[in-house]
């Protein structure tokens, strides 16, 4: 039987595609700080994101982004965290709910990049602390200060002040990362089946010095979650826009003025 040329082309070029992603994993391991199954997961990840969500960068990454920081960014999509991942090139450690931890098959994901279970109902002091102890030792946190998704047309919903605790307890810098065109239709999955154009682009890091020696801890945090809520607008064009901290922390922070 005759084999058309086209077809060992074809085979050809498969065998080179296949040995460009065997290559590419093996460096990924190498060189990076990633482990077996966290570059097991990245790969489709970064495939995924040159080829079906199109990711690009509008700017340059800050220096700030080689040490330990908070990146934090508006919160779209489901796959939003693989856009920050993207853009940091490293491992990202993300603060998650703790039922998704504990999810037979989310949790042995998230258990494998080493994300950080959080409780949502209320201050998770063990949380923090992992936090906390990741940025000093110059990691990556990843942290979504809306907490949920945003399905209005508004560039933010409330948002609330965790992630500039964490820094300003940490003495690291927020990195602001706005990211446009994020897929998402309904469901979770969606994203999965979507094409998408994603913009991503680095804000100016915000350093805790200028709100860390403010004697009320709680105004602090406010003060400087506020100044990412602003340079992220700055980033949509929105500049103007009257962003409002969640009603559940205005609580928070009432009742500590009152005692």
């Amino acid at each position: 039987m005759n084999i058309d040329a086209s077809w060992w082309v074809a085979v050809a070029w498969l065998g080179i595609l296949g040995v460009a992603t065997t290559g590419y994993f093996i460096h990924l391991v190498r060189r990076s700080d990633y482990g077996y199954w966290e570059s097991c997961l990245y790969l489709p990840t970064y495939l995924m994101g040159r080829l079906v969500w199109r990711v690009h960068f509008t700017n340059n990454p800050p220096p700030a982004l080689s040490s330990g920081a908070i990146l934090v960014a508006n919160h779209r999509s489901s796959v939003d965290p693989f856009f920050v991942q993207l853009a940091a090139r490293r491992r990202v450690h993300w603060m998650v709910a703790k039922e998704y931890c504990d999810h037979f098959l989310f949790g042995l994901i998230l258990k494998a990049v080493q994300a950080i279970p959080t409780n949502r109902n209320g201050m998770d002091t063990a949380s923090t602390k992992a936090a906390m102890r990741l940025t000093k030792e110059g990691r990556l946190v990843g942290m979504f200060p809306e907490g949920r998704l945003n399905h209005t047309s508004n560039p933010l919903i409330s948002i609330r002040s965790g992630a500039a605790a964490v820094a300003i307890r940490s003495g690291v810098p927020i990195i602001p990362l706005y990211i446009d065109g994020s897929p998402y239709r309904r469901t979770v999955w969606s994203p999965l089946f979507m094409a998408a154009h994603v913009g991503i682009t680095f804000g100016r890091p915000i350093y805790p010095a200028e709100y860390q020696d403010n004697a009320e801890g709680y105004a602090a945090s406010d003060a400087m979650i506020l100044a990412w809520a602003q340079e992220l607008l700055k980033l949509a064009n929105q500049p103007d826009f009257p962003v409002q901290l969640s009603a559940k922390r205005r609580r928070v922070r009432d009742s500590i003025t009152r005692t």
